[in-house]
């Protein structure tokens, strides 16, 4: 591919959204990244490959200029064809990141390998977004940081209850807001007609006309809503008023809020984004606007484990706490709740198995199947551009974790596999196990962390003491929460069910192309058979991302639910 500069393009990509004024440029993207799944995909938002990514990208490349800009930003067919403009040159930076490397490309099957290590890992860490639920990070906050309370009391002079009350405030102020600028959808005339303009049954201008015809209620509904979508990400301090205290609405805007008056340098796609940790603009005085209210909750935590790792000491005792102590109590929570309609079921936890010294995490008993589970909450770091260097880092990130849980699964796979008895030493006490009852073994690696494509599909880094050896399942905590629940409430057998999607899903290693486990976690739920019969077959097996929605379905209709826990 051809070389280019990155910094000219991206202050090429600048220079022409300077033209739009700072305020509107925000409010626009901030409304595309909450509300696009609602509108059709089309014009300059049909080329952005993350509209996430991109859009929070844009809008740090304009706050990162002095000019101020003169037009505002509405949607218009001239605009439209402005912003393709930008989605194309955006376009060409993405595809350099990622294709740089490819002019020196032989025939050297690791070569390969490793640009597609690379390729992909880096689309996952800058181009797509994770899939989960507001109560799950609510909930990864409380696990993680309810016993230092009292410290995150002294040190940011809130407390943690407070801070979890304003992300959660925060979203109910949306809803409200949202709903009431979108109160004109209630009349019926106006439904009938949207409907008839929606279906080509207006003469041109003729929906304006009709418009007029309606009440003035609903005409300053409608056309508020027309020119200012964003309105409901709006908010001012007020508005949390009497739930929260004067003082602490003032620290939270404090600590998640960035000033669109302050100057920035973020011109380049690959360089860490203010609004990942500060996901909230300052606007003026007192009114604030919400650009990516779900990544709030992840903010919080990211500031909660900065403020409690001053030293050397604290950082040690609470990574220690987030693998051995949070993950592996919640997934073994998670796997007693799965469990609970299987007639036989045993859980083992902290245990030894036969003469190994080693320390496992959870072994479970079920129906006469074994579930080996290594919990990790290792790191996953952001993947550098050069592919070389890039490689190394993601190699080395993934033994640290799901290599090291798979190894650590595989001691105690084959110790079923060699002995007719097994020793399970645990809690002072020991059982022993004879492995002829034990029907089928499962493997299953959890993380704290997503690797998407590298995780999805083990084929491309996880080392095998033989070829023929089956491959473990790893998944993302926060994954394995849905994909569990979705099957209990969707199954009369769940256990049954989870035993068939494991049975077939190691089969799909080595040809599956999706960076997110619950694509293929959909794909089983809404059509076990086809599941089985791809699984089953020699094809490369590419997933829609759009299965996910299967979930988010489940969860807006209320079947799906996640219940904040107490502290």
């Amino acid at each position: 591919m051809k070389k280019i500069n990155l910094e000219q393009k991206s202050l090429e990509i600048q220079k022409i959204i300077s033209r739009y004024t700072k305020e509107s440029f925000v409010c626009f993207f901030a409304d595309f990244i909450r509300h696009h799944p609602e509108r059709r995909n089309i014009g300059f938002s049909e080329k952005f490959k993350s509209k996430l990514k991109d859009s929070l990208y844009l809008i740090m490349l304009r706050l990162s200029t002095s000019i101020e800009g003169q037009e505002e930003l509405h949607y218009t067919k001239e605009s439209d064809l402005v912003l393709q403009q930008v989605a194309d040159i955006l376009l060409e930076i993405v595809s350099f990141y990622l294709s740089e490397n490819y002019d020196e490309l032989d025939e050297i099957t690791d070569k390969r390998q490793r640009l597609l290590v690379h390729e992909l890992a880096f689309k996952n860490y800058f181009q797509n977004g994770i899939l989960n639920y507001r109560e799950q990070e609510v909930n990864k906050v409380i696990r993680m940081f309810k016993p230092y309370q009292d410290k995150i009391q002294k040190r940011l002079g809130i407390d943690l209850k407070t801070l979890i009350d304003l992300c959660t405030h925060s979203e109910l102020i949306y809803q409200a807001k949202s709903k009431n600028s979108k109160s004109f959808i209630l009349d019926k005339k106006f439904d009938k007609l949207a409907r008839h303009s929606a279906n080509g049954l207006l003469a041109e201008n003729e929906f304006a006309d009709k418009l007029f015809e309606l009440s003035d209620e609903t005409q300053e509904s409608f056309l508020n809503f027309f020119e200012n979508p964003h309105q409901c990400l709006l908010f001012t301090k007020q508005d949390f008023l009497p739930s929260i205290e004067e003082k602490h609405i003032d620290i939270f805007c404090d600590l998640f809020s960035i000033d669109i008056k302050d100057t920035h340098s973020n011109l380049f796609y690959s360089q860490q984004n203010p609004l990942e940790s500060k996901p909230i603009i300052k606007i003026s005085n007192n009114q604030y606007l919400n650009i990516y209210q779900k990544q709030l909750s992840s903010a919080l935590y990211d500031l909660l484990y900065t403020t409690l790792t001053q030293t050397k000491k604290e950082k040690e005792q609470l990574n220690f706490r987030k693998g051995k102590v949070v993950l592996e109590n919640h997934t073994l929570e998670l796997f007693k709740k799965f469990f609970k309609k299987s007639k036989w079921v045993n859980f083992f936890t902290n245990y030894y198995i036969n003469n190994y010294p080693e320390e496992k995490d959870i072994l479970i008993i079920a129906d006469k199947n074994a579930y080996i589970i290594e919990c990790k909450a290792s790191r996953y770091r952001e993947p550098r551009r050069n592919t070389e260097q890039a490689y190394q880092r993601i190699k080395s990130d993934f033994a640290d974790c799901i290599q090291k849980g798979y190894d650590q699964c595989y001691q105690v796979e084959q110790e079923f596999l060699s002995n007719e008895k097994v020793v399970i030493a645990f809690k002072g006490k020991s059982e022993v196990i004879t492995t002829n009852d034990i029907h089928e073994i499962f493997s299953i690696v959890v993380t704290s962390e997503r690797f998407a494509s590298i995780q999805t599909d083990l084929g491309l880094l996880l080392k095998k003491e033989n070829d023929e050896d089956p491959f473990p399942w790893s998944i993302y905590v926060d994954d394995l929460e849905t994909f569990l629940k979705t099957l209990y409430i969707k199954s009369n057998n769940p256990s049954r069910k989870f035993y068939e999607f494991l049975e077939h899903r190691e089969l799909l290693h080595e040809r599956l192309i999706t960076n997110d486990e619950l694509d293929v976690c959909a794909m089983f739920l809404q059509n076990p058979k086809h599941f089985k019969e791809l699984c089953a077959s020699e094809y490369v097996v590419f997933t829609d991302p759009t299965l996910q929605n299967y979930f988010d379905k489940l969860y807006f209709d209320k079947k799906l639910k996640f219940k904040i826990e107490d502290f």
